[in-house]
């Protein structure tokens, strides 16, 4: 009986439209469409990582999560020789969770999240990236003139008192709103697992907590309730215990990422501007576009990058004050005081 998907032969022809590359140093990826219908493949280096991909998604969906199914995949020598280690996934049925989710969603998130994180492994340990994950508190202290010593004794002791906990939990490592998509039942799913790792799950709990979908107290609450209620009871504890340290690894974590992707579009403009001295380079238009788009980028991470900064400062110095207050009451502390600060600088810009 013939597949009611397309083979990766047919994925790969001339047939289908690309409509998005990335690459990585393991994997390469595509979003191509045909007949209607989007799939999303990836190429491995090696074969062996794409047999860890596979087993990876059968754990996550063993695990009641839904996750994109396999479609297509290169097999046999000859097709291998000729194609390289390709996987084709279907795309998840649902929309992108929105940027004001509603409770059920959120809730939902929540769940589907502490059921990811009871699946363990090596600790510290991404599954398909070079890069394996980090505290970020020794990188955050040289990146951040503006600590008082007080505070950066508090960073130093919230660093050994992660140390001491297993990172051992599956994460996801990527989860803004369009790598969640909800199902017309509020249910949620997960795309784009190339950054899966072994991790501290309360770091991307925290981290969830401080998206742009999860800043007002209702939807926090929604989301960490959910998740309390699920977790295994080690994590529960590991979050009641250490989540003002969590909030501040997320933090420090989503700044130093923003400041990195703002270093790595200026260095892509660079490298693109050169092409326009090639035979084949880009138009004046093709220029503009990648310029205008690019701007947008930094525009939308210097934004961020503003506020996870504020978090990861000021939360030090209500820690400092308030040992014993809340992780809701914390972030909306915080909150409160970048919105002060944006007023501020909005009443001195001229009109």
């Amino acid at each position: 009986m013939k597949s009611a998907h397309p083979s990766i032969s047919e994925l790969l022809s001339g047939h289908a439209d690309v409509v998005h590359r990335k690459w990585r140093f393991h994997l390469q990826k595509r979003i191509v469409k045909l007949s209607g219908q989007t799939y999303v493949l990836y190429r491995f280096r090696f074969a062996r990582t794409m047999a860890r991909f596979e087993e990876a998604l059968g754990r996550l969906e063993r695990a009641g999560i839904s996750v994109q199914s396999i479609c297509a995949r290169t097999s046999g020598l000859g097709e291998r020789l000729r194609y390289g280690n390709w996987l084709a996934l279907s795309y998840l049925p649902g929309r992108p969770l929105e940027r004001r989710p509603d409770e059920q969603s959120l809730a939902s998130l929540g769940r589907t999240m502490a059921r990811l994180n009871t699946l363990g492994g090596e600790p510290r340990r991404a599954l398909f990236q070079r890069k394996h994950p980090t505290l970020p508190h020794e990188d955050y202290l040289k990146a951040e003139p503006r600590l008082t010593e007080a505070q950066r004794d508090w960073i130093r002791a919230s660093r050994a008192r992660l140390e001491k906990l297993p990172a051992t939990q599956l994460t996801h490592g990527d989860l803004y709103g369009d790598n969640i998509i909800v199902e017309a039942d509020h249910s949620v799913g997960l795309i784009d697992y190339e950054l899966l790792a072994n991790d501290l799950s309360g770091i991307e709990l925290a981290a969830t907590l401080l998206r742009p979908f999860c800043r007002t107290e209702r939807t926090r609450r929604a989301l960490l309730r959910a998740y309390l209620a699920t977790c295994p009871a080690e994590l529960r504890q590991a979050w009641k215990e250490n989540s003002h340290d969590f909030i501040f690894a997320a933090a420090a974590r989503l700044a130093l990422a923003r400041q990195d992707r703002v270093g790595y579009i200026a260095r892509r403009e660079r490298l693109f501007a050169l092409r326009r001295f090639l035979p084949f380079g880009p138009d004046q238009a093709a220029r503009d576009q990648a310029r205008e788009r690019n701007r947008k980028i930094v525009q939308s991470a210097l934004r961020n990058e503003a506020y996870y900064l504020n978090v990861a400062r000021v939360m030090t110095r209500i820690c400092l004050k308030r040992p014993g207050l809340g992780s809701i009451a914390l972030l909306k502390k915080c909150d409160l005081h970048h919105r002060k600060i944006r007023g501020r600088a909005a009443a001195r810009r001229p009109n």
